[in-house]
């Protein structure tokens, strides 16, 4: 295969893989398994937020349940010095006002231990149903990707063996001509190289002049549209 040879056949199999890509991306798999990898991360976050928040509740009951253990030390104690006490009418009142007091005080860790134990199996149950979520999201997941792989397999295949032969097409090319083919395919969104149809180029089919025609036939066999500059080979 010569230079000029392997340069079209470059051109060929990059827009064959182009094409494959195209085939690959309107799968209908592609969208679905795209828009399953957004809702895997959305309950993902859901569910490192609400860990943070169960941890934060379950913090919150175990302070308030060691501040009820100390008060209810505190009612033992100050019972047993009212029991105990030989003071007078006064002391024993100003016992009943601490015993009183206390009492309040545990009725409002109760209230909040209640209201954060409620939080919490909130938590708990919007926990369970985002990890169902999740379960179905790992099997649709899975189905998907199944069904894409094998609604893929034959232009896989395809792409497997362009890139195969890409690489010994490539191999006959020099580090200059593929510089100049890689340029463009940028500057051209993928059409880089065109050949002679009659006197037209097959890109832009702008006709030569004869005298440009006779130029270009008798020029080098890489060389440069007149029109719109891409890299035209006169012989393939």
């Amino acid at each position: 295969m010569t230079e000029s040879q392997a340069l079209v056949r470059l051109q060929q199999i990059d827009l064959g893989l182009i094409r494959c890509e195209r085939t690959l991306s309107g799968l209908p798999q592609r969208d679905k398994l795209a828009k399953i990898k957004v809702a895997r991360r959305r309950v993902a976050t859901e569910l490192t937020k609400m860990l943070g928040q169960r941890k934060d509740v379950e913090m919150e009951i175990n302070d308030l349940d060691k501040t009820r253990v100390s008060f209810e030390t505190r009612v033992t104690e100050a019972q047993q010095k009212a029991n105990d006490s030989e003071e007078g009418y006064r002391s024993v009142k100003d016992f009943e006002a601490q015993l009183s007091d206390y009492a309040k005080r545990l009725e409002k860790i109760q209230f909040d231990t209640d209201k954060l134990m409620a939080e919490l199996e909130k938590l708990e149950h919007a926990d369970k149903n985002a990890r169902s979520i999740q379960s179905k999201l790992d099997e649709e997941e899975r189905a998907q990707t199944a069904s894409y792989e094998e609604a893929a397999a034959d232009v896989t295949r395809e792409v497997k063996a362009l890139k195969e032969e890409r690489a010994d097409v490539v191999s006959q090319l020099s580090p200059e001509l593929l510089e100049r083919y890689a340029a463009a395919v940028k500057r051209f969104g993928g059409i880089a190289v065109e050949t002679l149809d009659g006197n037209k180029p097959s890109a832009c089919r702008v006709a030569l002049q004869p005298s440009q025609f006779s130029d270009i036939r008798h020029g080098p066999v890489i060389t440069e549209c007149p029109y719109c500059h891409r890299i035209l080979v006169t012989e393939s």
